[in-house]
């Protein structure tokens, strides 16, 4: 006889939003950290976090401005989740909003208000972080923004730490001739990639324990599920949401291989669906 699963918890184990605490630690996004970790400590200026789409890319750098939202006393952190400016003067202008640097009707001006910021903060034992997301969005003359802005600087440190998450696009856009500037400023660069089976089995059991919940997913659904996923993070977390919900409006502690494998066929997009 079927028995209810645990009662529904306010804290859903599987939502793809990118929230930090449940953002399960693999081997490589604990390599990633410490990269990144090492280059804003250091001051080394700019590192990049790359990978195809749903590796957590956007879960890494919200945890990054948790992390050093947290440590105001000496960084000042300010992140754009999604550049989409006309130019590089804009670019400029709200990456100074977010700083709360006044604006100003001239690039020159401008690029001289945020030095100014940035010669004040290191004055204080302060350095400014600036993470981006979805920087393969950025076109070459904002790229080359990034750069002028590394160009501040003392005799041994850079003034402002610059995080580009990015779909693999960006890594196209650097090996661009026009870009060895940029790309020589690249310090411990991280590439993401998908989980392990291992890996998946402790995000789903890392994912359930968080909310609270008890582990639905035996090791033969794990294994579907990752056959189906390639361990993509962001795929696992579709297919058990939608098989979580399926099996709690069916009532199951445990759920039946055939929820996982309709959860499997239907929560991910595939490329036949062009073809309907």
């Amino acid at each position: 006889m079927a028995t209810l699963l645990s009662r529904p918890t306010a804290r859903k184990p599987f939502l793809i939003s990118p929230d930090p605490s449940m953002l399960y630690m693999t081997p490589t996004l604990k390599t990633t950290l410490y990269k990144v970790d090492f280059v804003v400590e250091n001051r080394q200026g700019l590192t990049l976090i790359m990978g195809d789409a749903g590796l957590g890319k956007s879960s890494v750098l919200r945890l990054l401005l948790s992390r050093y939202s947290a440590r105001e006393e000496t960084v000042v952190t300010q992140l754009i989740p999604t550049p989409a400016f006309s130019s590089d003067f804009m670019f400029l202008k709200a990456i100074c909003a977010e700083f709360d640097i006044p604006g100003r009707r001239s690039m020159l001006a401008q690029l001289n208000e945020f030095r100014d910021y940035l010669m004040d903060l290191h004055s204080k034992g302060k350095t400014a972080l600036l993470l981006v997301d979805e920087a393969q969005k950025l076109p070459g003359k904002q790229l080359e923004m990034i750069r002028t802005l590394l160009n501040y600087e003392t005799s041994k440190e850079k003034l402002i730490q610059i995080v580009l998450a990015a779909q693999l696009e960006l890594r196209d856009k650097l090996r661009d001739k026009t870009k060895k500037a940029l790309r020589s400023r690249v310090f411990a660069p991280s590439l993401l990639a998908s989980m392990s089976i291992g890996e998946t089995k402790d995000m789903i059991a890392y994912r359930c324990e968080q909310a609270e919940i008890k582990n639905p997913f035996s090791d033969e659904a794990i294994e579907m599920i990752y056959t189906n996923t390639g361990g993509v993070p962001r795929q696992v977390l579709q297919v058990c949401a939608l098989a979580y919900d399926m099996g709690q409006r069916a009532g199951v502690d445990k759920l039946p291989m055939e929820i996982i494998e309709m959860a499997a066929q239907e929560a991910i997009y595939r490329d036949d669906l062009d073809d309907e």
